[in-house]
């Protein structure tokens, strides 16, 4: 089976806005992939990118992180790409 669980990672930040003024709120862990989840009994982070789109420094320093602790990490510029990664850690 090549599917597992998967969920849409929320990360971001949000200027709030209440009778006391306003102020910035970062939430999720900085770097972290848009999708986590868990594949054969392994952690898999996949970092969807736009055809140009380029890691940041804190992506490069989760995908180490993941990669560092026996996770999978995928960065995908298309569905396939994301099935691809999946596929080739079976």
């Amino acid at each position: 089976n090549m599917f597992g669980f998967f969920w849409r990672n929320n990360t971001g930040a949000q200027k709030i806005n209440n009778e006391n003024g306003s102020r910035f709120v970062r939430f999720g862990l900085p770097g972290s992939a848009d999708i986590i989840g868990v594949h054969i009994g392994r952690f898999v982070a996949i970092e969807v990118k736009s055809e140009r789109g380029r890691q940041s420094d804190s992506q490069q320093q989760f995908q180490e992180s993941i990669e560092k602790a026996g996770g999978i990490y995928i960065l995908a510029y298309s569905l396939d790409d994301a099935l691809r990664g999946l596929k080739n850690e079976i």
